[in-house]
């Protein structure tokens, strides 16, 4: 019944989209629609469409928490023991739910445009939301045409999904005990609000599009820009939000010590976002000057297509062999290429279409004025946003000429992008010294002259005090800090004057810090390492280490091993020592958090302890191969962080240890007898020590007469906590002494019990009724003491919080300028 109802409910805000569009296009088509009833009604068959995504959504969320695994979207997603956030967050996990989430707040935006927006435009922009959420929801339809399936529907069976599965096959209808589970790596509460707000901003930028689409069709190029800006700044904002987040949760999660990586699903948020800032700024223009039509209707039609173009890269499949974050492919590559082209193919067309109609500038701007700079910067962004999809498209493009080819380096986008950041830097501030003053070359340069003597000064300090030696890094320096002190200097000016004028000025401020920020953080990462490690290293680089072969070791060791409890200072700064470690099983089995202990070395200031965690990837893993990984942890200072993950431990080694031996050893089990035996006696409440292992008799207490079965004469049961040495974790097992009755004869019944996470077994063998000791007997346990040691990955990185500053200052510059313009609107309104 939910799976009719929930399948009923999408296709049924389908027909209404469908239905609607039409309605809109008559009422923009007729202007002679005095009463607006084509307007009414398409706007109820909007309203109904929402209500029934909305009720769709509330019953895939239903089968979500009622874990009913016999849906495809539940059981590839989630698992039963999925803590409730992250069973929410499997709405938009898959790539269904979150096409239907984007609907939704699509939805949410047609609504705010019925209320907001006024004529000509109202009836077409509509129209072109519409149609694009005809696409959207033609990905989750689900309808069977003979061999076609449009979309892929998020209430599919099992069956349906999996056909050709074996135990479908044998049994159509097989439910799985449990699901997939979420992937271990978005178990994080940054990816939980990230995709939302990614997908505000996605639905935020189709507004644009539609203002773009409708000054096109009704021939109205000057007055769209007015009711469009503030949606193009909140979906600045919103992806601008959704890049941080993102950026923020690789920080914090994954092992690779940034927080950019060029892949193409963060390209998928920044690309549009580069281009939208594009068209902010000509939209600014032509409400100033009447100019810039062209340029601001292509770059809003090129956001939104930017923002179609990175779906298809990152969910048709097409990149899974050069994304991580890639989407499988569920069957809509042909779906998506049709809205790509759709959307592309109209937008541009229409575009080309009215080209002769649309304003020409009667005369050209000169070089030194706020419109052909300001246009300028919106090109040079166009600019680094054309490089970037050249780069995440270069998988595709490449298969032109050779079978398999790679994505490009990081180092390609940095040296591409990096020199172009800087020309951009240097146009915000002649750009905003041109937008509030006319200016000839001679007034500039008496502006500028203020801004560059302290650029001078403080560019030549941050190269001494940072002893910067690459002539590139001080220029970058000297653009970054140019930009800074440029846009500084017109912002207290404008606080002075007029204070809620200051959103651009701000926003070029934020730009500045983040180029700041990105510059100090990634190029002087150190590696906080021991003075022995320091001295090796010195001696590979003068070439006096060599291997076994008499080669030279090239390769430095940036590793800091730690054994327990033992204290190391490393780079004459810190103390640090590992305490031990702690096994939990909440968010993920077989997680360890280790403890690592950080005082300052001098002994003044602040010490703090960082927990990195190790887990095995379940989906990865077998019993006999274990597939590690690593959840950094990081210690966030006002100028520094210490950014630090385990690189492997003495831990992770004996459980590596144990799955080869029992891939070698799979009858290892009928084997405990050849292992050798060691037996002690403990008491109720004592403790007591064997090998690695600290051992706590918490009780034993006699077996009820109701759970001995008619043979047992009396039976005790041990509660007996194990905890290895160097974690804190105590493990519990329950040991069991029974003596039973056979042919007359009393015969004693004790199965030994395998301690969790270790290959030994412990026996509860014997009970001495006098003393109240118990004999246990422990097989498998070395009685040599293993030395207990972590290896650590540990990174100082200088000035991060200047690029988490930077972006805040630019979101901050974004919603100081969405009020002003938002306000502006609702007055006329």
């Amino acid at each position: 019944m939910i799976k009719f109802l929930g399948e009923f409910f999408v296709n049924a805000a389908l027909l209404s989209a469908v239905l609607a569009t039409i309605g809109y296009y008559f009422h923009a088509q007729n202007e002679d629609d005095s009463d607006s009833r084509y307007f009414r009604i398409s706007n109820w068959l909007f309203g109904i469409q929402g209500l029934f995504l909305l009720a769709a959504s509330g019953l895939l969320v239903y089968i979500i928490l009622t874990h009913q695994f016999n849906y495809y979207y539940v059981y590839n997603y989630t698992s039963s023991d999925l803590q409730l956030k992250y069973l929410v967050s499997a709405f938009w996990g898959g790539q269904e739910g979150s096409f239907m989430l984007w609907i939704l707040f699509s939805i949410l935006a047609g609504l705010g445009l019925m209320r907001w927006t006024r004529e000509p435009y109202r009836g077409p922009v509509l129209f072109f939301l519409t149609l694009t959420q005809i696409f959207l929801l033609s990905m989750v339809s689900g309808i069977s045409i003979g061999d076609f399936t449009l979309g892929a529907s998020p209430f599919r069976s099992l069956a349906e999904a999996m056909p050709n599965a074996p135990f479908i096959q044998s049994n159509p209808d097989f439910v799985p005990q449990d699901g997939k589970g979420l992937n271990d790596l978005l178990k994080s509460p940054w990816m939980i609000i990230h995709p939302p707000i990614l997908f505000v901003g996605f639905a935020m930028m189709t507004v644009p599009y539609c203002f773009a689409m409708a000054a096109l069709w009704k021939q109205k190029y000057n007055e769209w820009v007015n009711p469009a800006l503030p949606w193009t700044l909140g979906a600045n904002v919103a992806l601008l939000t959704a890049i941080f987040l993102g950026g923020y949760w690789a920080y914090v999660t994954l092992s690779f010590g940034g927080y950019w990586a060029w892949d193409p699903v963060e390209n998928a948020s920044f690309v549009p976002w580069l281009l939208g800032t594009a068209g902010i700024h000509t939209m600014i223009i032509q409400r100033k000057s009447s100019t810039s039509q062209k340029a601001s209707i292509i770059f809003a039609i090129l956001a939104y297509v930017a923002i179609v173009y990175e779906t298809f890269l990152t969910r048709s499949g097409i990149l899974s062999d050069s994304s991580v974050h890639s989407f499988v492919d569920l069957g809509l590559y042909g779906q998506l290429v049709v809205f790509m082209v759709a959307v592309t193919g109209v937008g541009l067309g229409l575009f080309f279409y009215r080209y002769k109609d649309l304003p020409d500038q009667k005369n050209e701007s000169k070089l030194l004025s706020r419109e052909f700079m300001t246009f300028a910067g919106a090109m040079m962004l166009f600019l680094i946003g054309l490089v970037i999809i050249l780069g995440t498209s270069s998988p595709i493009i490449g298969r032109l000429f050779v079978d398999n080819p790679t994505p490009p380096e990081v180092s390609f986008y940095n040296e591409w992008t990096m020199p172009m950041a800087m020309v951009a830097a240097i146009m915000t501030v002649l750009g905003q010294y041109l937008f509030w003053k006319r200016q000839d070359a001679e007034s500039l340069a008496e502006e500028l002259t203020l801004p560059v003597a302290l650029t001078c000064v403080v560019t030549l300090a941050s190269i001494i005090i940072g002893e910067v030696r690459d002539v590139y890094y001080m220029v970058y320096l000297l653009t970054a800090w140019f930009a800074l002190i440029g846009n500084a200097v017109i912002m207290i000016r404008l606080i002075m004057q007029q204070p809620l004028l200051i959103g651009g000025t701000l926003s070029h401020v934020g730009f500045a810090v983040l180029l700041l920020g990105i510059l100090a953080s990634s190029a002087y990462n150190s590696h906080l390492l021991d003075d022995t490690t320091k001295r090796y290293n010195d001696a590979i680089r003068s070439g006096e280490v060599t291997d076994e072969d008499g080669l030279r070791v090239t390769q430095p060791v940036n590793f800091l091993e730690l054994k327990l409890n033992e204290p190391k200072r490393v780079n004459d700064k810190y103390v640090v020592t590992y305490e031990g470690y702690t096994l939990k099983n909440q968010e993920r089995p077989g997680q360890q958090a280790y403890r690592i202990k950080f005082e300052p070395a001098d002994g003044e200031g602040e010490q703090f302890v960082l927990n990195p965690q190790v887990y095995p990837m379940l989906s990865t893993s077998t019993a006999q191969n274990i597939q590690w990984s690593v959840d950094p942890d990081v210690y966030s200072g006002l100028l520094s962080d210490i950014y630090l993950y385990v690189s492997g431990s003495s831990y992770v080694e004996q459980r590596n240890e144990q799955a080869k031996e029992q891939a070698a050893t799979p009858a290892a089990a009928s084997q405990l007898d050849s292992m050798e035996t060691q037996k002690i006696k403990i008491k109720r409440g004592g403790t007591a020590s064997i090998g690695a292992f600290d051992l706590e008799l918490k009780d034993y207490k006699q077996v009820a007469d109701d759970e001995l079965q008619d043979s047992t004469m009396v039976a005790v049961r041990a509660e007996l906590n194990i905890i290895q040495r160097g974690s804190d974790s105590a493990v519990s097992v329950n040991p069991l002494f029974s003596v039973y009755q056979k042919d007359g004869k009393n015969w004693s019944y004790a199965p030994p019990v395998s301690i969790p996470g270790h290959k030994g077994t412990v026996q509860f063998s014997n009970i001495d009724p006098s003393s109240g000791e118990l004999e246990l007997t422990f097989r498998g346990v070395d009685q040599e003491v293993q030395e207990q040691w972590v290896l650590l990955v540990a990174e100082e990185k200088p000035f991060i919080s200047v690029v988490w500053l930077g972006t805040f200052l630019l979101m901050g510059g974004f919603s100081i300028s969405i009020f002003r313009h938002w306000d502006r609107e609702r007055k006329k309104a």
